[in-house]
Parts: structure tokens; C-alpha cells; sequence
């Protein structure tokens, strides 16, 4: 009799576990079950948080570009030096191509 009744308590606890991990999770924020004053504000809600995200990502892609428009400047500016130092020192070699200091012509 004790074991009957324990198998019995056993079977249904594992039924009653069982059926209540089976069943589907309560959507509270479903907006079908939501009444119209609530469908109102959770729409709006929502069209507030889209708002929020559009103006972050515009601040973002605004950001982004003025790091960029900087980078290309420095890049720019880099090369612009690169290319003066190399005229400089093209016009120095020039300048001293013929500076002998071999031996030759008078030393």
C-alpha cells in the first residue's frame, strides 16, 4: 500500500512537471491581448525607442564620418610632407652631385 501510494505521488508529480514545462511561456507584452489604452502606450513606446535608435545611429554615422574626413586629412597632409622632403632632397643631391670628397681636385 505505501509503495502504490508512492508510485502514485511519483506519477504525479512527473505529470504535473512535465505538462507545466510543456506549456507555452505567458507573452505579457503580446500587443494582440493588450487592451487599447495599453496597445496606445506600448506603440508609442515603441516608436519612441525606434526614434532613440535612429537619432544614435545618425549620431554614430556622424561621428564616424568626421573620424574619416580627420584621417583623410592627416593622410593627406602626411603624403603632402612625404613629397616635400623628397623635393628637398632632390634639390640637395642636385645641388651636391658634383662635391667630390675622394681625394681628387685639390685635396
Amino acid at each position: 500500500m505505501k509503495t502504490s501510494l508512492l508510485s502514485l505521488v511519483a506519477a504525479f508529480g512527473l505529470f504535473a512537471s512535465t505538462t507545466a514545462s510543456a506549456a507555452a511561456p505567458a507573452d505579457h507584452n503580446d500587443p494582440r491581448r493588450l487592451s487599447p489604452i495599453e496597445r496606445a502606450r506600448y506603440e508609442k513606446a515603441q516608436r519612441d525607442n525606434e526614434r532613440r535608435m535612429a537619432l544614435e545611429r545618425a549620431r554614430y554615422e556622424e561621428a564616424q564620418r568626421k573620424q574619416q574626413a580627420l584621417e583623410r586629412a592627416r593622410l593627406e597632409a602626411q603624403r603632402r610632407e612625404d613629397q616635400r622632403k623628397a623635393a628637398e632632397r632632390a634639390r640637395w643631391e642636385a645641388q651636391h652631385r658634383n662635391d667630390r670628397h675622394d681625394g681628387r681636385y685639390g685635396r
